[in-house]
């Protein structure tokens, strides 16, 4: 199968923290025998200007839509698979698979925080990773979606998420996607024991992540840059394994 991974990353992310997540990505890809394709901030010329100008500020929105029509050309080349993968997404272990069934697959996290003064883990679908194969009918009306709720949205209360993970999220119990846990998310809370050596949102998710994620998704917009590359340096020491973690 000729697959694709597809990245953006502006050079200056690339030369922070976010370059050594998209490097694991790099290394994976040529492990998994997989094209890979960087771009910068010129996938926004995709995405129509009516839309951009409802989030002028809020790059990560744009993606939403720009990803599924890169998606779109990339499965237009004549790729039989084309896989998205957000620039803060660190792999940790280079045998990393993305074997489903079906034409799509996001991925699905373990979320960890706490709430009302106790600790929660709720799984969610996000789209760090996505995949789609040829003939794909999601795809176009993934797309169709995202402009349709784009459009009649009050730019003024564009929520997070609200055409990626949120959208997925409210699909999910009608469309049933394929998902792929191997590919979670680090919560702050998370990130913040690990950084301690430890704690109980770290043990949550040990427990809640069966099998452990094999990548995660740092969420940039959660992490702050001092604490990244200490995060990143414990996880591509020892993962998420409870007997390693410093």
């Amino acid at each position: 199968m000729k697959s694709l991974v597809i990245q953006s990353c502006s050079p200056a992310q690339h030369q922070g923290w976010q370059g050594q997540c998209v490097d694991s990505v790099v290394r994976w890809a040529a492990a998994q025998g997989h094209e890979h394709r960087l771009l910068g901030d010129e996938i926004f010329a995709l995405v129509p200007d009516w839309y951009l100008a409802k989030v002028p500020a809020r790059r990560p929105i744009a993606a939403d839509l720009a990803r599924l029509l890169l998606a779109r050309q990339a499965l237009g080349e004549g790729y039989a698979q084309v896989i998205w993968l957000d620039a803060d997404t660190l792999v940790l272990n280079a045998a990393l698979r993305l074997d489903f069934a079906g034409s799509c697959a996001f991925g699905q996290e373990v979320w960890v925080q706490a709430r009302e003064g106790r600790w929660q883990a709720r799984r969610n679908v996000h789209n760090a990773v996505a995949v789609f194969r040829q003939g794909c009918p999601v795809l176009p009306f993934l797309a169709h979606c995202v402009e349709s709720l784009m459009r009649r949205v009050d730019p003024t209360h564009v929520a997070p998420q609200f055409v990626g993970p949120k959208l997925l999220q409210a699909l999910q119990t009608f469309a049933d996607f394929a998902l792929l846990p191997q590919v979670g998310s680090l919560s702050p809370a998370v990130a913040e024991d690990l950084l301690r050596g430890g704690g109980p949102a770290l043990d949550l998710l040990r427990r809640e992540s069966q099998p452990l994620p094999q990548a995660l998704n740092l969420c940039a917009s959660l992490l702050p840059d001092t604490q990244a590359a200490a995060v990143i340096e414990s996880l591509q020491s020892a993962g998420l394994s409870s007997k390693h973690i410093r």
